[in-house]
């Protein structure tokens, strides 16, 4: 269990530092980060700290993350259909995108 969480932490920090990726690979991203917040609570602290970095790097490429997965994917639809709570911030990147604009 510990080899997969840091497999799933090694992939979402490698992932969020290549914006320039296909909309399937935006996707996979995304269910990496939704499956590394089901183990948050058993990542140790040094984890959590890659983990927020990794979480500050996406944010930075909310706007082309979100760009490119549209392509292929309704975000809003797929949340819909798989009752996606708030809390999974990073599946609701048209409103990351909205806010980062406003800000």
């Amino acid at each position: 269990m510990k080899k997969d969480r840091e497999r799933l932490l090694t992939s979402f920090c490698r992932g969020v530092a290549h914006p320039d990726v296909s909309g399937f690979e935006v996707l996979e991203l995304l269910d990496i980060r939704s499956a590394l917040a089901q183990q948050e609570g058993e990542l140790s602290r040094e984890a959590k700290r890659k983990l927020e970095k990794a979480d500050s790097l996406f944010l930075a490429h909310a706007q082309q993350f979100y760009a490119t997965v549209t392509e292929i994917a309704d975000l809003k639809e797929m949340r819909k259909k798989a009752a996606i709570p708030p809390s999974h911030w990073w599946l609701y990147l048209e409103k990351l995108v909205r806010v980062r604009a406003a800000v």
